[in-house]
């Protein structure tokens, strides 16, 4: 997205922050992804890259990451070369495709494609199933989807008003569903998405095996769990996975 090309930066300081939302953000959803060695994984709405260098290190083949920002890919080369190119020589690539492109396709097709936020940017329900149908076609049978997304119960208007200062990011109701992520100065619009419409398009997309994931804490870390009720209570983002039969 243009947004993300404009002013990224407040944006990526809050994504490598030490806030205790980061072990929400990532616990379950690697969780639910599990070993990744020896597979071939597509990773949409790739951004600065975080996740690929993830996957290359957790054994994966090969990585492909896809985003339309040139700013976000430009991050993600340069932070490869700088620190981890003899960690996964040519296992992690980039291409600036967008995730509802409807003519990507990759031969042969991978067997994970993840994503770390990705369907609240669909403008329209005709926007989310070509993501969804996009998901499908890539993906191999037998192959599985996850992805981390806006929750589609959150309450926008039971957010606290000092919920940037708590978590780093807060929200703006501007229609719904349209509202809009804000750090700083750094603002982007998203879209809450009903689940039936998430799953419809995962469907679309020959997915079955569709499941939602409640976030949590790891268990060493459970002391967070009272000073983030107001968060588990209303969680803002929730982890959603899928399967391709065969």
């Amino acid at each position: 997205m243009a947004d993300y090309d404009r002013n990224p930066s407040p944006y990526l300081q809050q994504s490598v922050s030490d806030n205790p939302y980061r072990l929400l953000e990532w616990t379950v959803f690697m969780d639910v992804l599990g070993p990744v060695t020896g597979k071939r994984i597509l990773d949409l709405a790739c951004g600065d890259g975080r996740l690929t260098r993830i996957l290359a290190h957790g054994g994966a083949a090969e990585v492909l990451g896809l985003d339309v920002s040139e700013e976000m890919l430009d991050r993600a080369r340069a932070q490869n070369a700088e620190g981890e190119a003899e960690a996964f020589p040519d296992k992690v690539t980039y291409a600036e495709v967008s995730a509802d492109d409807a003519t990507f396709e990759l031969t042969p097709p991978v067997d994970i494609v993840t994503a770390m936020y990705l369907f609240h940017y669909a403008q329209s329900v005709v926007e989310l199933d070509r993501m969804g149908e996009m998901i499908g076609r890539n993906l191999g049978p037998g192959g599985r989807f996850v992805t981390y997304t806006i929750n589609p119960d959150y309450d926008f208007s039971s957010a606290p008003d000092d919920m940037e200062a708590r978590i780093g990011f807060r929200y703006r109701i501007i229609d719904p569903p349209a509202h809009a992520l804000v750090i700083k100065d750094f603002e982007v619009p998203i879209w809450q998405w009903s689940r039936a419409q998430h799953e419809e398009a995962l469907r679309k997309g020959g997915l079955t095996d569709i499941r939602w994931h409640p976030l949590r804490f790891p268990p060493e870390q459970l002391h967070h769990v009272v000073g983030w009720a107001w968060y588990l209570d209303n969680p803002s983002c929730i982890v959603l996975s899928a399967a391709k039969p065969g």
